[in-house]
């Protein structure tokens, strides 16, 4: 038995070699000499096919952790997976609209797009669910974590990832791609552990297919993909792990132990909402206040909410009384609107603090207006005001 096992242990090291040296192929430039469309469209599929016929004839077969009986059902929560994430575009498309498919869909584009898209995924869900059969059984969660962490990065571009240079394009490519394919490849563990390679493969099929086959697609912004993305397939596992439970009829104590890897999963995306609701990449961002010139409304310490300008309309629209965050000197200053005029044609504005005894000497151009006030939290915001005390130049151009 001791010797049966060290078999599936080393094929399995095999495998993973084997899902490297393709990323590689695939990502990087070693394999550069061979021509791009030669090497994505039929050397890597083509190594894709050998490998799966050769682990279907060739390679010891894995028991699966479920009972036969059991598959057909997991099978099924499997292909609802799916649905719920195609409907879940749909939505999100109706809402945001509709775009044109950027890939071909004449008949030989169709057959190349299968050629790429197909193979890989069988290849990658048979690798993902013989290295959960043969080490899972002994410390599945540990497992479980290597193999979604694994897969999560030979889904990563390479030449995409290393050109983010600033926090935004970094928060953007967390949202829209990095987070749902670890989302993604937390609920395909989970459906490998408890329905085999068939049940992931329906569920990430279908997904592919909707993007690679439809002609049109929904014309999602990041946050919206990142929305989308995230919360389905957290969703979805919630929901297939409860049932698979009751399904299996195993002890309580033993579940809330081996499915701790799922239960953190809620959790996490909420902590990436909430970074991301800091750094201001929703409509409504944080503010600290370091001034009292807005004082009795706004205190030094507070926390402005403020609602982001998104175009030319929004600045437009603005009118005596709002209380409007500006820039000014890479400062951001928060003062109230007390007159709209017109300066050589182009609409300014002149702006006081409440607390301060004269209007502002320099008006606001429309391009320096970052959003207006929309709600204030009293005295949040001392731990900033702690770091700037250190750079008390940093207020010296802000009027009391």
């Amino acid at each position: 038995m001791i010797c049966r096992r060290n078999v599936y242990e080393r094929v399995s090291v095999g495998l993973i070699i084997v899902l490297l040296i393709i990323y590689l192929m695939g990502n990087t430039s070693l394999f550069s000499f061979i021509p791009s469309y030669m090497l994505t469209y039929w050397i890597i599929p083509g190594l894709w096919m050998v490998f799966i016929l050769f682990m279907w004839f060739k390679v010891p077969k894995m028991h699966l952790e479920t009972k036969l009986r059991h598959k057909g059902t997991i099978l099924v929560w499997a292909f609802n997976c799916g649905v719920a994430m195609l409907m879940a575009n749909l939505f999100a498309g109706m809402i945001q609209g509709f775009g044109k498919s950027p890939y071909s869909h004449s008949l030989q584009g169709i057959l190349m797009n299968i050629l790429f898209i197909f193979p890989a995924l069988v290849g990658t869900e048979c690798i993902r669910s013989y290295i959960m059969s043969t080490f899972g059984k002994r410390h599945k969660l540990k497992v479980a974590c290597g193999v979604i962490v694994l897969m999560t990065f030979l889904g990563l571009n390479i030449g995409k990832l290393v050109q983010l240079t600033t926090l935004k394009d970094l928060t953007m490519y967390l949202a829209e791609q990095l987070l749902p394919s670890l989302c993604e490849n937390i609920l395909a563990t989970y459906l490998v552990l408890c329905g085999g390679p068939l049940a992931s493969i329906i569920y990430v099929g279908m997904t592919a297919a909707m993007e690679w086959f439809s002609p049109i697609l929904p014309n999602l912004d990041w946050l919206a993909k990142g929305v989308v993305g995230m919360a389905v397939p957290i969703g979805c596992l919630m929901v297939v792990s409860s049932r698979y439970s009751k399904l299996t009829k195993e002890v309580k104590a033993y579940r809330i132990k081996e499915e701790s890897i799922w239960q953190w999963a809620p959790t996490a995306i909420l902590s990436v909402l909430i970074i991301w609701f800091t750094v201001g990449v929703f409509p409504i961002y944080p503010s600290a206040i370091a001034t009292g010139s807005m004082q009795p409304m706004i205190d030094p310490g507070d926390v402005v909410l403020v609602r982001k300008v998104q175009d030319v309309e929004d600045v437009e629209g603005l009118k005596i009384g709002d209380v409007i965050q500006f820039s000014r000197d890479d400062i951001l200053i928060n003062h109230r609107i007390v007159d709209v005029l017109e300066q050589e044609g182009v609409t300014v504005y002149q702006t006081k603090g409440d607390n301060n005894s004269g209007i502002d000497s320099r008006l606001v151009k429309i391009e320096e207006v970052k959003g207006t006030i929309v709600g204030v939290v009293p005295k949040v915001g001392w731990p900033t005001l702690l770091f700037k005390s250190s750079n008390p130049e940093d207020l010296i151009d802000i009027e009391f």
